[in-house]
Protein backbone atom coordinates (compact mmCIF):
# COMPACT_ATOMS: atom_id res chain seq x y z
CA UNK A 1 0.00 0.00 0.00
CA UNK A 2 1.20 3.05 -0.31
CA UNK A 3 2.32 5.48 2.21
CA UNK A 4 0.58 8.83 1.51
CA UNK A 5 2.53 10.83 3.87
CA UNK A 6 6.33 10.43 2.31
CA UNK A 7 6.48 13.21 -0.27
CA UNK A 8 10.78 12.76 -0.11
CA UNK A 9 12.73 10.49 0.96
CA UNK A 10 15.84 10.99 3.10
CA UNK A 11 18.19 13.66 2.28
CA UNK A 12 16.32 14.89 -0.46
CA UNK A 13 17.70 18.05 -2.25
CA UNK A 14 16.02 21.37 -3.19
CA UNK A 15 15.70 21.52 -7.34
CA UNK A 16 18.03 24.45 -9.48
CA UNK A 17 16.30 27.00 -10.55
CA UNK A 18 17.87 25.83 -14.33
CA UNK A 19 16.18 22.89 -14.34
CA UNK A 20 12.79 24.36 -14.65
CA UNK A 21 13.86 25.92 -18.12
CA UNK A 22 12.41 24.25 -21.00
CA UNK A 23 14.58 21.68 -22.08
CA UNK A 24 17.08 22.75 -25.16
CA UNK A 25 15.53 19.91 -27.67
CA UNK A 26 11.73 21.06 -27.78
CA UNK A 27 13.06 24.84 -27.54
CA UNK A 28 14.65 23.82 -31.14
CA UNK A 29 11.92 22.17 -32.50
CA UNK A 30 9.63 25.10 -31.43
CA UNK A 31 11.63 27.65 -33.34
CA UNK A 32 11.56 25.60 -36.10
CA UNK A 33 7.44 25.16 -36.05
CA UNK A 34 7.28 29.13 -36.14
CA UNK A 35 9.76 29.39 -39.17
CA UNK A 36 7.73 26.95 -40.86
CA UNK A 37 4.61 29.31 -40.45
CA UNK A 38 6.67 32.75 -41.56
CA UNK A 39 5.57 33.67 -45.00
CA UNK A 40 2.18 32.49 -44.50
CA UNK A 41 3.89 28.60 -45.51
CA UNK A 42 1.15 26.23 -44.96
CA UNK A 43 2.86 22.75 -45.41
CA UNK A 44 1.57 20.58 -42.55
CA UNK A 45 4.04 20.48 -39.68
CA UNK A 46 5.58 17.07 -38.73
CA UNK A 47 5.41 16.69 -35.10
CA UNK A 48 7.79 13.82 -35.54
CA UNK A 49 10.76 15.64 -37.32
CA UNK A 50 12.88 15.78 -34.27
CA UNK A 51 13.34 12.19 -34.06
CA UNK A 52 13.89 11.27 -37.60
CA UNK A 53 17.06 10.87 -37.80
CA UNK A 54 17.16 7.56 -35.37
CA UNK A 55 15.32 5.87 -38.05
CA UNK A 56 15.10 4.83 -41.62
CA UNK A 57 11.67 6.46 -43.29
CA UNK A 58 10.88 2.86 -44.18
CA UNK A 59 11.03 1.59 -40.63
CA UNK A 60 9.04 4.36 -38.61
CA UNK A 61 5.32 3.19 -37.78
CA UNK A 62 2.22 4.94 -38.51
CA UNK A 63 1.59 8.43 -37.26
CA UNK A 64 -1.63 6.47 -35.19
CA UNK A 65 0.79 3.70 -33.57
CA UNK A 66 3.31 7.30 -32.61
CA UNK A 67 0.42 9.15 -30.95
CA UNK A 68 -0.34 6.11 -28.47
CA UNK A 69 3.52 6.15 -27.58
CA UNK A 70 4.90 8.13 -24.46
CA UNK A 71 7.47 10.87 -25.32
CA UNK A 72 10.08 12.01 -22.94
CA UNK A 73 11.78 15.09 -23.53
CA UNK A 74 14.59 15.09 -20.89
CA UNK A 75 17.75 17.16 -19.98
CA UNK A 76 20.45 15.71 -17.34
CA UNK A 77 23.72 16.32 -16.21
CA UNK A 78 26.64 14.24 -14.89
CA UNK A 79 28.85 15.88 -11.87
CA UNK A 80 32.39 16.30 -12.38
CA UNK A 81 32.51 13.79 -9.67
CA UNK A 82 30.26 10.90 -11.42
CA UNK A 83 28.22 10.45 -8.01
CA UNK A 84 25.33 12.30 -9.21
CA UNK A 85 23.04 13.02 -12.33
CA UNK A 86 20.23 15.76 -12.00
CA UNK A 87 17.54 15.21 -14.38
CA UNK A 88 14.08 17.17 -15.46
CA UNK A 89 11.90 15.54 -17.94
CA UNK A 90 8.54 16.31 -19.76
CA UNK A 91 6.86 13.10 -20.05
CA UNK A 92 3.90 13.06 -22.54
CA UNK A 93 1.49 9.83 -22.58
CA UNK A 94 -1.91 8.81 -23.83
CA UNK A 95 -4.30 6.77 -21.53
CA UNK A 96 -4.68 3.76 -24.01
CA UNK A 97 -6.42 1.69 -21.27
CA UNK A 98 -10.52 1.66 -21.09
CA UNK A 99 -10.03 3.01 -17.54
CA UNK A 100 -9.86 6.71 -16.50
CA UNK A 101 -6.65 7.86 -14.48
CA UNK A 102 -6.58 9.41 -11.45
CA UNK A 103 -3.12 9.37 -11.04
CA UNK A 104 0.01 7.75 -12.67
CA UNK A 105 2.81 5.33 -11.83
CA UNK A 106 6.50 5.96 -12.81
CA UNK A 107 9.14 3.43 -12.11
CA UNK A 108 12.05 4.46 -10.27
CA UNK A 109 14.24 1.26 -11.32
CA UNK A 110 18.22 3.07 -10.11
CA UNK A 111 16.14 2.23 -6.36
CA UNK A 112 15.81 -1.61 -6.88
CA UNK A 113 18.12 -3.69 -4.78
CA UNK A 114 20.11 -4.80 -7.25
CA UNK A 115 21.01 -1.62 -9.12
CA UNK A 116 22.06 0.20 -5.67
CA UNK A 117 21.36 3.62 -6.44
CA UNK A 118 19.01 6.39 -4.57
CA UNK A 119 16.59 8.23 -7.11
CA UNK A 120 14.85 11.34 -5.58
CA UNK A 121 12.16 12.49 -6.99
CA UNK A 122 12.35 16.69 -6.54
CA UNK A 123 9.12 18.15 -7.76
CA UNK A 124 5.97 17.20 -10.36
CA UNK A 125 3.84 19.62 -12.12
CA UNK A 126 0.84 18.80 -14.56
CA UNK A 127 -0.07 22.09 -16.69
CA UNK A 128 2.61 24.26 -14.71
CA UNK A 129 1.09 23.23 -11.48
CA UNK A 130 2.36 21.27 -9.02
CA UNK A 131 1.23 18.55 -7.99
CA UNK A 132 1.22 15.80 -5.19
CA UNK A 133 3.83 12.58 -5.12
CA UNK A 134 4.37 9.86 -3.47
CA UNK A 135 6.99 6.49 -2.95
CA UNK A 136 5.32 2.86 -3.83
CA UNK A 137 6.78 -0.53 -3.15
CA UNK A 138 9.82 0.27 -0.94
CA UNK A 139 10.81 3.87 -3.39
CA UNK A 140 10.78 1.96 -6.99
CA UNK A 141 7.81 3.77 -7.91
CA UNK A 142 6.21 7.16 -7.44
CA UNK A 143 2.47 7.87 -7.93
CA UNK A 144 1.83 11.17 -9.39
CA UNK A 145 -1.83 12.40 -8.60
CA UNK A 146 -3.43 13.69 -11.57
CA UNK A 147 -5.52 17.24 -11.27
CA UNK A 148 -8.15 15.54 -13.24
CA UNK A 149 -8.79 11.97 -14.24
CA UNK A 150 -7.15 10.96 -17.65
CA UNK A 151 -9.75 9.31 -19.60
CA UNK A 152 -9.26 6.73 -22.39
CA UNK A 153 -7.85 8.07 -25.34
CA UNK A 154 -6.64 12.05 -23.90
CA UNK A 155 -3.41 12.82 -23.17
CA UNK A 156 -1.47 15.02 -20.85
CA UNK A 157 2.24 15.74 -20.17
CA UNK A 158 3.93 15.13 -16.56
CA UNK A 159 6.89 17.19 -15.49
CA UNK A 160 9.33 15.42 -13.47
CA UNK A 161 12.30 16.81 -11.75
CA UNK A 162 15.14 14.41 -9.85
CA UNK A 163 18.67 13.75 -8.21
CA UNK A 164 20.16 10.31 -8.59
CA UNK A 165 23.27 9.32 -6.49
CA UNK A 166 25.55 7.19 -8.45
CA UNK A 167 26.90 4.38 -6.23
CA UNK A 168 30.67 4.27 -6.09
CA UNK A 169 31.47 0.55 -6.48
CA UNK A 170 35.23 -0.92 -5.86
CA UNK A 171 34.81 -3.63 -7.63
CA UNK A 172 37.42 -6.76 -8.81
CA UNK A 173 36.88 -7.48 -13.02
CA UNK A 174 34.79 -9.93 -12.22
CA UNK A 175 32.29 -7.92 -10.33
CA UNK A 176 28.21 -7.29 -12.20
CA UNK A 177 27.07 -4.48 -11.65
CA UNK A 178 24.12 -2.56 -13.68
CA UNK A 179 24.24 0.74 -12.70
CA UNK A 180 27.07 2.80 -11.22
CA UNK A 181 30.25 3.89 -11.00
CA UNK A 182 32.95 0.97 -11.32
CA UNK A 183 36.58 0.05 -13.42
CA UNK A 184 36.59 2.86 -14.73
CA UNK A 185 33.09 3.04 -16.04
CA UNK A 186 29.65 4.93 -15.00
CA UNK A 187 26.40 2.81 -16.14
CA UNK A 188 23.22 4.69 -15.93
CA UNK A 189 20.60 2.61 -17.49
CA UNK A 190 16.83 4.19 -16.88
CA UNK A 191 18.29 6.79 -14.60
CA UNK A 192 14.84 8.43 -14.78
CA UNK A 193 11.36 7.93 -13.60
CA UNK A 194 10.03 5.65 -16.29
CA UNK A 195 6.27 5.04 -16.91
CA UNK A 196 5.05 2.24 -15.56
CA UNK A 197 3.26 -0.45 -17.57
CA UNK A 198 -0.59 0.10 -17.37
CA UNK A 199 -2.01 -3.86 -17.26
CA UNK A 200 -5.62 -3.78 -17.97
CA UNK A 201 -7.82 -6.48 -16.01
CA UNK A 202 -10.90 -8.55 -17.59
CA UNK A 203 -13.67 -5.62 -16.94
CA UNK A 204 -13.48 -1.66 -16.72
CA UNK A 205 -11.98 -0.60 -13.37
CA UNK A 206 -9.69 -4.01 -12.99
CA UNK A 207 -6.35 -2.97 -14.39
CA UNK A 208 -3.36 -1.92 -12.47
CA UNK A 209 0.17 -0.82 -12.54
CA UNK A 210 3.63 -3.42 -13.14
CA UNK A 211 4.94 -2.56 -9.83
CA UNK A 212 7.32 -6.10 -10.09
CA UNK A 213 11.05 -5.62 -9.05
CA UNK A 214 12.77 -8.76 -10.16
CA UNK A 215 15.70 -9.67 -8.77
CA UNK A 216 19.92 -10.08 -9.79
CA UNK A 217 19.13 -12.95 -11.13
CA UNK A 218 17.13 -11.59 -14.30
CA UNK A 219 16.37 -8.35 -15.97
CA UNK A 220 13.73 -6.13 -14.31
CA UNK A 221 13.11 -3.37 -16.57
CA UNK A 222 9.76 -3.76 -18.39
CA UNK A 223 8.74 -0.63 -20.59
CA UNK A 224 6.37 0.83 -23.53
CA UNK A 225 8.06 1.66 -27.01
CA UNK A 226 8.45 5.22 -26.14
CA UNK A 227 10.25 8.35 -27.99
CA UNK A 228 13.09 10.11 -26.53
CA UNK A 229 15.16 13.22 -26.85
CA UNK A 230 17.79 13.81 -24.61
CA UNK A 231 20.07 16.90 -23.49
CA UNK A 232 23.14 15.24 -21.50
CA UNK A 233 25.77 17.67 -20.16
CA UNK A 234 28.91 15.69 -19.20
CA UNK A 235 32.46 16.41 -17.98
CA UNK A 236 34.11 16.79 -21.31
CA UNK A 237 36.70 13.91 -21.09
CA UNK A 238 33.96 11.52 -21.09
CA UNK A 239 32.81 9.24 -24.13
CA UNK A 240 29.37 8.31 -23.59
CA UNK A 241 27.85 5.49 -25.54
CA UNK A 242 24.07 5.78 -25.72
CA UNK A 243 20.57 4.66 -27.07
CA UNK A 244 19.40 6.79 -30.07
CA UNK A 245 21.30 8.73 -32.65
CA UNK A 246 23.41 11.98 -32.13
CA UNK A 247 22.33 15.00 -33.55
CA UNK A 248 24.62 17.80 -31.73
CA UNK A 249 28.06 17.59 -29.23
CA UNK A 250 29.06 21.36 -28.27
CA UNK A 251 30.90 22.98 -25.24
CA UNK A 252 29.09 23.83 -22.50
CA UNK A 253 31.37 25.36 -20.52
CA UNK A 254 35.44 24.73 -19.41
CA UNK A 255 35.21 21.24 -18.72
CA UNK A 256 31.36 20.45 -20.12
CA UNK A 257 30.25 19.23 -23.33
CA UNK A 258 26.28 19.12 -23.95
CA UNK A 259 24.89 16.56 -26.29
CA UNK A 260 21.39 15.49 -28.02
CA UNK A 261 20.55 12.49 -29.12
CA UNK A 262 17.03 10.91 -30.06
CA UNK A 263 15.56 8.13 -30.63
CA UNK A 264 12.66 6.20 -32.91
CA UNK A 265 10.08 3.86 -30.49
CA UNK A 266 12.52 2.31 -27.58
CA UNK A 267 12.20 0.34 -24.43
CA UNK A 268 14.24 2.41 -22.50
CA UNK A 269 17.39 5.21 -22.65
CA UNK A 270 20.75 4.18 -21.73
CA UNK A 271 23.69 6.51 -20.70
CA UNK A 272 27.16 4.80 -20.25
CA UNK A 273 30.14 6.56 -20.61
CA UNK A 274 34.09 6.51 -19.64
CA UNK A 275 36.76 8.72 -20.37
CA UNK A 276 38.91 5.54 -21.24
CA UNK A 277 36.60 4.73 -24.20
CA UNK A 278 37.94 3.92 -27.32
CA UNK A 279 36.40 3.36 -30.91
CA UNK A 280 35.98 2.26 -34.65
CA UNK A 281 32.83 2.47 -36.61
CA UNK A 282 31.58 0.37 -39.34
CA UNK A 283 28.34 -0.04 -41.47
CA UNK A 284 25.97 -3.28 -42.05
CA UNK A 285 22.56 -2.48 -44.20
CA UNK A 286 21.88 1.34 -42.91
CA UNK A 287 22.99 1.09 -39.49
CA UNK A 288 26.21 2.72 -38.39
CA UNK A 289 27.64 0.09 -35.82
CA UNK A 290 30.07 1.69 -33.58
CA UNK A 291 32.60 -0.56 -30.77
CA UNK A 292 33.86 0.52 -28.11
CA UNK A 293 36.95 -0.93 -26.04
CA UNK A 294 39.58 0.21 -23.25
CA UNK A 295 43.46 0.60 -23.42
CA UNK A 296 44.91 -2.66 -24.27
CA UNK A 297 41.70 -4.54 -25.92
CA UNK A 298 41.60 -3.35 -29.05
CA UNK A 299 41.61 -6.28 -30.55
CA UNK A 300 38.56 -7.90 -29.30
CA UNK A 301 36.63 -4.23 -29.06
CA UNK A 302 37.64 -4.93 -33.52
CA UNK A 303 36.30 -8.15 -33.20
CA UNK A 304 32.85 -7.74 -31.32
CA UNK A 305 32.28 -4.92 -34.23
CA UNK A 306 32.65 -7.48 -36.76
CA UNK A 307 30.66 -9.96 -34.93
CA UNK A 308 27.66 -7.33 -34.18
CA UNK A 309 27.79 -6.50 -38.12
CA UNK A 310 27.76 -9.74 -39.14
CA UNK A 311 24.54 -10.91 -36.65
CA UNK A 312 22.54 -7.70 -37.86
CA UNK A 313 22.88 -8.68 -40.86
CA UNK A 314 22.11 -12.07 -40.79
CA UNK A 315 19.16 -11.40 -38.15
CA UNK A 316 17.84 -8.52 -40.29
CA UNK A 317 17.37 -11.50 -43.04
CA UNK A 318 15.52 -13.68 -40.89
CA UNK A 319 13.72 -11.65 -38.66
CA UNK A 320 13.00 -8.88 -40.48
CA UNK A 321 15.16 -4.74 -40.63
CA UNK A 322 16.77 -4.01 -37.72
CA UNK A 323 15.54 -0.34 -38.40
CA UNK A 324 17.89 1.47 -36.61
CA UNK A 325 20.67 4.73 -37.82
CA UNK A 326 23.37 3.32 -34.74
CA UNK A 327 23.88 0.36 -33.01
CA UNK A 328 26.67 -0.01 -30.14
CA UNK A 329 29.00 -2.15 -28.34
CA UNK A 330 30.80 -1.21 -25.21
CA UNK A 331 32.20 -3.03 -22.28
CA UNK A 332 30.52 -2.98 -19.10
CA UNK A 333 31.68 -3.55 -15.24
CA UNK A 334 29.42 -7.32 -15.60
CA UNK A 335 32.22 -9.81 -15.35
CA UNK A 336 31.76 -12.52 -18.17
CA UNK A 337 28.06 -11.57 -18.96
CA UNK A 338 25.89 -9.32 -21.17
CA UNK A 339 23.53 -6.85 -20.90
CA UNK A 340 20.88 -5.11 -23.82
CA UNK A 341 19.57 -2.68 -24.18
CA UNK A 342 18.09 -0.42 -26.56
CA UNK A 343 20.26 0.57 -29.79
CA UNK A 344 23.40 -0.43 -27.62
CA UNK A 345 24.49 -3.70 -25.85
CA UNK A 346 26.91 -4.05 -23.06
CA UNK A 347 29.28 -6.92 -22.49
CA UNK A 348 31.41 -7.57 -19.32
CA UNK A 349 35.20 -6.77 -19.19
CA UNK A 350 36.52 -10.14 -18.43
CA UNK A 351 35.52 -11.01 -21.85
CA UNK A 352 37.16 -8.91 -23.65
CA UNK A 353 39.91 -10.68 -21.47
CA UNK A 354 40.80 -13.07 -19.57
CA UNK A 355 37.01 -14.95 -21.35
CA UNK A 356 38.23 -13.79 -24.45
CA UNK A 357 36.94 -17.30 -26.68
CA UNK A 358 33.02 -16.50 -25.33
CA UNK A 359 33.59 -13.08 -26.71
CA UNK A 360 31.45 -13.84 -29.69
CA UNK A 361 28.73 -16.25 -28.27
CA UNK A 362 27.52 -13.16 -25.83
CA UNK A 363 27.96 -10.71 -28.48
CA UNK A 364 25.28 -12.33 -30.69
CA UNK A 365 22.90 -12.86 -28.30
CA UNK A 366 22.69 -9.28 -26.98
CA UNK A 367 22.42 -8.33 -31.03
CA UNK A 368 19.08 -10.93 -31.12
CA UNK A 369 17.80 -8.78 -28.36
CA UNK A 370 17.42 -6.16 -30.44
CA UNK A 371 14.51 -7.86 -32.03
CA UNK A 372 13.27 -9.92 -28.93
CA UNK A 373 13.26 -7.38 -26.28
CA UNK A 374 13.70 -3.97 -27.80
CA UNK A 375 11.20 -4.49 -30.44
CA UNK A 376 9.01 -7.35 -29.62
CA UNK A 377 8.66 -7.31 -25.75
CA UNK A 378 7.53 -9.26 -22.76
CA UNK A 379 7.41 -9.10 -18.61
CA UNK A 380 10.60 -9.98 -17.86
CA UNK A 381 10.15 -10.93 -14.71
CA UNK A 382 7.40 -13.03 -15.07
CA UNK A 383 7.77 -14.58 -18.53
CA UNK A 384 11.57 -14.62 -19.47
CA UNK A 385 11.95 -17.21 -21.57
CA UNK A 386 9.81 -15.29 -24.33
CA UNK A 387 12.70 -13.58 -25.01
CA UNK A 388 15.45 -15.19 -23.49
CA UNK A 389 14.95 -18.05 -25.21
CA UNK A 390 14.43 -16.66 -28.53
CA UNK A 391 17.46 -14.08 -28.63
CA UNK A 392 19.51 -17.68 -27.42
CA UNK A 393 18.41 -19.89 -30.11
CA UNK A 394 19.66 -17.06 -32.67
CA UNK A 395 23.25 -17.71 -31.85
CA UNK A 396 22.26 -21.08 -33.39
CA UNK A 397 20.92 -19.23 -36.24
CA UNK A 398 24.46 -17.18 -36.21
CA UNK A 399 26.82 -19.87 -36.63
CA UNK A 400 24.88 -21.96 -38.96
CA UNK A 401 24.98 -19.11 -41.69
CA UNK A 402 28.65 -18.20 -39.99
CA UNK A 403 30.35 -21.62 -39.87
CA UNK A 404 27.96 -23.91 -40.99
CA UNK A 405 25.53 -26.01 -39.40
CA UNK A 406 27.42 -28.73 -38.12
CA UNK A 407 29.14 -26.66 -36.40
CA UNK A 408 25.53 -25.31 -34.91
CA UNK A 409 24.55 -28.73 -34.25
CA UNK A 410 26.99 -29.61 -31.80
CA UNK A 411 26.87 -26.41 -30.23
CA UNK A 412 23.26 -27.22 -29.72
CA UNK A 413 24.16 -30.74 -28.43
CA UNK A 414 26.91 -28.80 -25.90
CA UNK A 415 25.33 -25.78 -24.97
CA UNK A 416 21.62 -26.44 -24.38
CA UNK A 417 20.91 -30.33 -24.74
CA UNK A 418 23.40 -31.47 -22.58
CA UNK A 419 22.64 -29.11 -19.81
CA UNK A 420 18.91 -30.19 -20.17
CA UNK A 421 19.79 -33.93 -19.94
CA UNK A 422 22.03 -33.26 -17.19
CA UNK A 423 19.16 -31.19 -15.18
CA UNK A 424 16.66 -33.63 -15.51
CA UNK A 425 18.73 -36.49 -14.56
CA UNK A 426 19.37 -34.88 -11.28
CA UNK A 427 15.52 -34.15 -11.18
CA UNK A 428 15.75 -30.38 -11.19
CA UNK A 429 13.80 -29.77 -14.74
CA UNK A 430 11.44 -27.24 -14.63
CA UNK A 431 8.65 -25.73 -16.52
CA UNK A 432 9.82 -22.87 -18.60
CA UNK A 433 6.55 -20.51 -18.30
CA UNK A 434 7.01 -19.55 -14.78
CA UNK A 435 8.32 -16.06 -12.82
CA UNK A 436 11.87 -15.79 -12.51
CA UNK A 437 11.78 -15.97 -8.77
CA UNK A 438 10.30 -19.69 -8.81
CA UNK A 439 13.50 -21.05 -9.77
CA UNK A 440 15.56 -22.73 -7.29
CA UNK A 441 18.66 -20.97 -8.32
CA UNK A 442 20.54 -19.44 -11.18
CA UNK A 443 21.77 -22.79 -12.58
CA UNK A 444 18.09 -23.58 -13.21
CA UNK A 445 17.15 -20.69 -14.21
CA UNK A 446 20.11 -20.33 -16.57
CA UNK A 447 19.90 -23.97 -17.97
CA UNK A 448 15.66 -23.88 -18.44
CA UNK A 449 14.74 -20.47 -19.34
CA UNK A 450 17.77 -20.04 -21.80
CA UNK A 451 18.73 -23.54 -23.10
CA UNK A 452 15.13 -25.27 -22.57
CA UNK A 453 14.15 -21.47 -24.26
CA UNK A 454 16.13 -22.31 -27.23
CA UNK A 455 15.68 -26.29 -27.78
CA UNK A 456 11.58 -25.34 -27.83
CA UNK A 457 12.37 -22.42 -30.94
CA UNK A 458 14.42 -25.81 -32.74
CA UNK A 459 11.39 -28.35 -31.69
CA UNK A 460 9.25 -24.98 -33.47
CA UNK A 461 11.66 -25.37 -36.44
CA UNK A 462 12.01 -28.77 -37.12
CA UNK A 463 8.09 -29.53 -37.06
CA UNK A 464 6.92 -26.14 -39.46
CA UNK A 465 10.12 -26.94 -41.75
CA UNK A 466 12.27 -24.35 -42.88
CA UNK A 467 10.77 -22.09 -44.68
CA UNK A 468 7.45 -21.59 -42.53
CA UNK A 469 9.62 -21.38 -39.30
CA UNK A 470 11.14 -18.27 -41.22
CA UNK A 471 7.62 -16.92 -42.23
CA UNK A 472 6.81 -17.70 -38.49
CA UNK A 473 9.84 -15.60 -37.32
CA UNK A 474 9.20 -12.72 -39.84
CA UNK A 475 5.67 -12.47 -39.17
CA UNK A 476 6.16 -12.99 -35.14
CA UNK A 477 8.47 -9.66 -35.65
CA UNK A 478 5.87 -7.76 -38.02
CA UNK A 479 2.89 -7.94 -36.14
CA UNK A 480 4.52 -7.64 -32.46
CA UNK A 481 6.67 -4.95 -33.51
CA UNK A 482 6.80 -1.97 -30.99
CA UNK A 483 4.08 -4.15 -28.77
CA UNK A 484 3.92 -6.12 -25.57
CA UNK A 485 3.40 -9.58 -26.34
CA UNK A 486 2.14 -12.55 -23.59
CA UNK A 487 1.85 -16.41 -24.04
CA UNK A 488 -1.24 -15.97 -25.30
CA UNK A 489 0.02 -14.02 -28.45
CA UNK A 490 3.05 -16.14 -29.26
CA UNK A 491 0.71 -19.58 -29.40
CA UNK A 492 -1.42 -17.54 -31.55
CA UNK A 493 1.40 -16.80 -33.92
CA UNK A 494 2.08 -20.18 -33.84
CA UNK A 495 -1.41 -21.49 -34.46
CA UNK A 496 -1.88 -19.62 -37.89
CA UNK A 497 1.02 -21.95 -39.37
CA UNK A 498 -0.45 -24.79 -37.93
CA UNK A 499 -2.87 -24.95 -34.82
CA UNK A 500 -2.49 -28.75 -34.11
CA UNK A 501 1.57 -28.65 -33.75
CA UNK A 502 1.50 -25.53 -31.82
CA UNK A 503 -0.71 -26.56 -28.91
CA UNK A 504 1.19 -29.54 -28.95
CA UNK A 505 4.46 -28.17 -28.83
CA UNK A 506 3.30 -25.44 -26.39
CA UNK A 507 2.03 -28.23 -23.98
CA UNK A 508 5.47 -30.40 -24.51
CA UNK A 509 7.86 -27.32 -23.58
CA UNK A 510 5.74 -24.69 -21.97
CA UNK A 511 3.31 -25.74 -19.52
CA UNK A 512 -0.68 -25.87 -20.01
CA UNK A 513 -2.42 -24.09 -22.54
CA UNK A 514 -2.60 -20.03 -21.54
CA UNK A 515 -6.25 -19.12 -20.71
CA UNK A 516 -7.81 -17.53 -23.85
CA UNK A 517 -8.98 -14.18 -21.83
CA UNK A 518 -5.58 -13.61 -20.30
CA UNK A 519 -5.00 -9.85 -20.17
CA UNK A 520 -2.70 -8.85 -23.14
CA UNK A 521 -0.21 -6.49 -22.02
CA UNK A 522 0.03 -2.98 -21.47
CA UNK A 523 -0.16 -1.91 -24.52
Amino acid sequence: MADLSVMNPPNARHPRSILLLLPLCWSLLLIGLLAACVGGNTTPVDPYALFRPAMPATAWPDDEMLKSMPRYDMTVELGSGLDVLTGTAYIHFTNTSQDPWTHVIFRLYPNLEQYGGLLSIQSAAVGGRAVPFSYQDQNTAVRVELPAALLTGKNTTVYLSWILDIPQWNDTPLAYRLLGNSQGMVSLPLAYPSLAVYQPGLTTGTGQWWLERGSVRGDAAFNYASLFAVTATLPNDQVPVTSGTLITSTLAGPNQSRHVWVTGPVREFLLHTSNRFQSESTTAYDTRITSYWLPDHEASGRAALQQTAAALRIYSDLFGPYGYSDLRVAPGPMGVRGMEYPQAFLLGVQLYDTYRTDLEIRTVHEVAHQWWYQLVHNDPVNTPWMDEGISEYASKLYYEAIRGRSYAENLQARRWQAVIDLLTARGADAPLNQPVAVYEDGTQYESVVYGKGALFYDAIRQALGERQFEAFLKSYQKNYRFQIVTPTDLLAELRAYDPQVADSLYQKWIGPLPDEKEPEGGE
